[in-house]
């Protein structure tokens, strides 16, 4: 999602007002009874307003509250609910960052490592970048999704959804010169995470995935995320449908039965959760159950302004977004028939995770917006 400050301003209005009160009952308590009413309410009527075809939403207000919010379907005759997945994009960013950074607590790696120690020599890929620069998008590595013979370049009914595509092969065919040498400037880049992820599993042995859920999920007690899209996938997982106009007669389609392989590939960070589970990942990260002081500052040590989409700053899988005394930090993720956020406001402890699956920046800000006047009218 791209369209940030409209979001922050109404989160501002909100704080400003203070946050209304909470029913407690456990270790996770409930928003109060009538705000989870209005937020529902605010939800589906802007649900029918935008036309996305559903939506999930979780928030963690400051005193802790949690709610969660459906609407719509997946598909005809299922609709949305609660323990539904949705594509993260490039919200899974965060979570990759986060196991790199877990992996340096424990002094298997640093951030200064150049890749050459773990990796072979690729195609466009300078052996001098170090860890920190991969995360933090300093890297200089060209952006595959830039490349003409890109398959985001190509019409979506003429990729070849089953290619698997290996590292070796995206840096050579949709890879390029590299924008700056390492550190000497910055370009959002997918290469950087993949290389990444390569990285975790030469040190650990193990996959990315199987150790994002061991080191960072577990202890949280999250179990409501699908890592591993590269096996099939169980019954027991439902993932809501992404629905996308692929022939260009305005009408979007479902295309949740046309292969992953492609962006799976392509992506290394192919991953799947429902908005409770990021929502709560969000949180125990930020608020330090996850990674050592240290290592949360580095995170969080952001490089820029950058003339990019209103960011303030990119830290280590982490943007930032700032409007006034209203600092927010996560990733947003926007891939084919999805369109993810989540985001933590740092100064009021306020969380907020939202998907739809839908193809449209403008329908989840649209969403998002009418739940956050939602709740700044509670009383």
């Amino acid at each position: 999602m791209r369209k940030l400050l409209p979001i922050t301003a109404a989160l501002a209005l909100f704080l400003a007002a203070g946050a209304p009160a909470a029913a407690h009952a456990g270790s996770r308590p409930a928003v109060a009874p009538e705000l989870a009413a209005k937020l529902q309410a605010a939800l589906d009527g802007a649900l029918a307003a935008t036309g996305a075809m559903g939506v999930s939403v979780a928030v963690i207000t400051p005193d802790g509250a949690r709610w969660t919010g459906v609407g719509g379907y997946s598909h005809p005759g299922a609709p949305i609910t609660p323990d539904m997945l949705f594509d993260l994009g490039s919200a899974g960013k965060n979570l990759m960052a986060a196991l790199v950074l877990d992996l340096v607590d424990d002094g298997l790696l640093s951030l200064e490592d150049p890749i050459s120690k773990y990796l072979p020599p690729f195609p466009n890929v300078d052996g001098r970048i170090t860890i920190r620069q991969l995360l933090n998008h300093t890297s200089g590595l060209f952006m595959w999704v830039e490349h003409p013979d890109s398959p985001i370049n190509t019409p979506f009914d003429e990729i070849d959804y089953d290619r698997w595509w290996t590292v070796e092969e995206m840096f050579s065919e949709l890879g390029g010169e590299p924008y700056f040498a390492p550190g000497e400037g910055w370009h959002y880049t997918q290469a950087g995470y993949q290389l990444a992820r390569l990285i975790v599993e030469a040190v650990t042995g193990s996959t990315a995935p199987a150790e994002i859920q061991k080191r960072l999920l577990d202890p949280l007690g999250i179990h409501g995320m699908l890592l591993d899209m590269s096996k099939p996938v169980s019954p027991k997982h439902r993932i809501a449908h992404p629905w996308l106009d692929t022939d260009g007669d305005g009408a979007p389609e479902d295309i949740f039965s046309w292969s992953r392989n492609w962006i799976n590939s392509l992506s290394g960070i192919y991953y799947f959760s429902t908005m409770e589970s990021l929502a709560e990942w969000s949180r125990g990260l930020y608020d330090g159950r996850v990674l050592s002081r240290a290592s949360l500052d580095e995170m969080l040590d952001f490089y820029g302004p950058l003339p990019d989409e209103g960011l303030a700053g990119y830290g280590l899988g982490t943007e930032h977004f700032v409007m006034g005394d209203l600092d927010m930090w996560g990733h947003k993720g926007s891939i084919y028939g999805y369109r993810t956020g989540v985001y933590h406001l740092s100064r009021h402890d306020v969380t907020i995770a939202l998907s739809i699956n839908s193809d449209s920046d403008e329908m989840g800000f649209a969403i998002f917006g009418a739940l956050m006047e939602a709740v700044l009218t509670a009383r």
